[in-house]
């Protein structure tokens, strides 16, 4: 299986209402999406610009990819790709990501298996419970879709906070009077001081107000602070912003105070990166969480993919339940919070319907 050539297409998907954090805000999915055209079959990534987390954009996505794809052409595809693509440009992390996902469903298609048991042939097919998340938002619109979400048998939702923690305090507990048998777990995309943490984990504790985690409150860079506070907080601390790759899961793990790692293929530049950060935290005794940007189908079909190899079972993978369509045939499928996959092999995906459904863009 030869590398012929590697095509970039954009793709835009509408999300039902507005997304925000205390990071960013957006009413679209926007997406470079990669298909590399072998000799003997087609693979397909996905990647998404997230300038505040990852510091890519569309248009820096769309450049690396093309750096990167200088090397492979004329490569037959094989596993070592993989370090291929990781090594070719510094950082760019969803770039790599999307090539990364096309050579997975490109590997996993030649052996004739779905890439979950491409990744673990002990593995079995089975569906997950998602998340919800709810958008940082005032107190009325959050209460509000808290319980919408609750209504479409969402059993856990992800409730987004920061920047402001005296609304915090606010927002979280008019969410837990509306939701209070709901598991509920806090992400403030760093938006706290230690000080400010503290502060709020004091006030759950002092109203009774359960949470499952906290995730990011701090700084992502201030490794040591987000330690210090996980050693005396009773509530676990979940890192997301402060973990790219298996040297970042290494220096939180020997610092220590931090339960899980929020894991995203954006982030990791794909499953390869995301597989050495999972045996980081199986080595240190650390819980794994898969979770995702706002990306569409494609993205999560590979991550879920992954969760199933894995055997992980917490995944945060609602961005596309968020959206108005679907525009891939095949691949991930909700049915309210219930996600699925098939046993198609590859990643699942109709590769070749959804080349011909996106429209080729000269300006890329």
């Amino acid at each position: 299986m030869i590398i012929e050539d590697i095509i970039i297409k954009r793709q835009v998907s509408q999300l039902k209402k507005p997304f925000k954090t205390a990071l960013r805000q957006t009413d679209v999915i926007e997406s470079i999406i990669v298909f590399i055209n072998t000799d003997r079959g087609l693979g397909v990534g996905e990647a998404v610009p997230t300038p505040a987390i990852t510091g890519e954009t569309l248009e820096s996505i769309v450049a690396a990819i093309k750096w990167i794809k200088a090397r492979l052409i004329g490569m037959r595809v094989a596993s070592d790709l993989l370090m291929e693509i990781q090594t070719a440009i510094v950082g760019n992390t969803s770039a790599k990501a999307a090539l990364d996902m096309a050579i997975y469903d490109l590997l996993s298609q030649e052996v004739g298996l779905p890439l979950y048991q491409y990744l673990n042939k002990k593995s079995e097919l089975q569906t997950l419970s998602t998340s919800h998340t709810v958008s940082l938002n005032g107190v009325g619109e959050m209460t509000h879709d808290a319980a919408s979400y609750v209504e479409e048998k969402f059993e856990s939702l992800k409730v987004k906070l920061g920047n402001d923690v005296d609304l915090d305090l606010a927002r979280i507990h008019a969410i837990y009077d509306v939701v209070p048998d709901v598991t509920l777990s806090i992400d403030a995309n760093q938006g706290w001081s230690e000080e400010e943490a503290i502060r709020f984990i004091e006030y759950l504790n002092h109203e009774k107000i359960q949470v499952d985690c906290i995730e990011q409150p701090l700084y992502r860079k201030d490794y040591l602070a987000l330690s210090r506070l996980g050693q005396q907080s009773d509530i676990p601390i979940m890192a997301d912003e402060s973990l790219f790759d298996m040297y970042d899961a290494n220096v939180i793990a020997e610092l220590g105070g931090v339960s899980w790692f929020n894991i995203k293929l954006m982030k990791s530049g794909g499953i390869y990166g995301a597989l050495r950060i999972h045996q980081v935290a199986q080595a240190k005794g650390i819980q794994c969480m898969l979770g995702s940007m706002m990306e569409s189908h494609i993205a999560l079909t590979a991550a879920m993919h992954l969760a199933i190899a894995l055997e992980i079972n917490k995944i945060d993978f609602d961005a596309p339940f968020m959206l108005k369509e679907k525009l891939i045939i095949g691949g991930i499928s909700y049915d309210g919070p219930k996600v699925s996959l098939t046993d198609r092999v590859g990643l699942g995906i109709d590769n070749k319907a959804l080349w011909e459904a996106l429209i080729d863009d000269e300006s890329l």
